[in-house]
């Protein structure tokens, strides 16, 4: 593939991938919406990569591939709302990871990413289990291949 073919192939899938979270994020917003909680998709998976184990806002940057200073404003208003809380690291004082409340997991238990009736949803079930195995398994190959993409890969395993 020449240097033309592979920046159009690039632009297909930036084009292809924004449009794939476009569809996700309309199913997640409307979920949160019906619990009558208003957040942004951001915060929303702040509180998924912090479900499991405590993040420190810089540990979050890195997995998110997003400056810190970004998600502070986010984290600010995460614990505003009681959904998750900056606690103390006693083995380093400096350190202040963000971990989920019980009203937040309450919101994860009740609010699912993906649910059944998300168009994004059942346009990757007409796939078929295969194709949709398949272009998982792409996504994947190709997350891994950017700087914390290991570390993201690895928390769905």
């Amino acid at each position: 593939m020449n240097e033309d073919n592979l920046q159009q192939s690039a632009l297909e899938i930036q084009t292809y991938a924004a449009l794939l979270l476009k569809y996700f994020n309309q199913g997640l917003e409307q979920r949160l919406h019906e619990y009558g909680e208003k957040m942004s998709s951001l915060q929303y998976g702040i509180l998924r990569m912090i479900q499991f184990e405590p993040l420190t806002v810089s540990e979050l940057g890195r997995r998110l591939g997003l400056n810190p200073s970004t998600l502070v404003r986010s984290v600010d208003a995460l614990e505003r709302k009681g959904l998750a809380q900056r606690g103390s690291d006693p083995q380093d004082r400096r350190r202040n990871p963000v971990a989920l409340t019980e009203k937040g997991m309450a919101l994860l238990t009740a609010v699912p990413t993906v649910a059944p009736d998300d168009i994004a949803f059942q346009v990757i079930q007409s796939l078929g289990a295969d194709s949709a195995e398949q272009l998982k398994l792409l996504l994947r190959e190709l997350i891994v291949r950017f700087p914390e993409g290991p570390v993201i890969v690895a928390a769905f395993m």
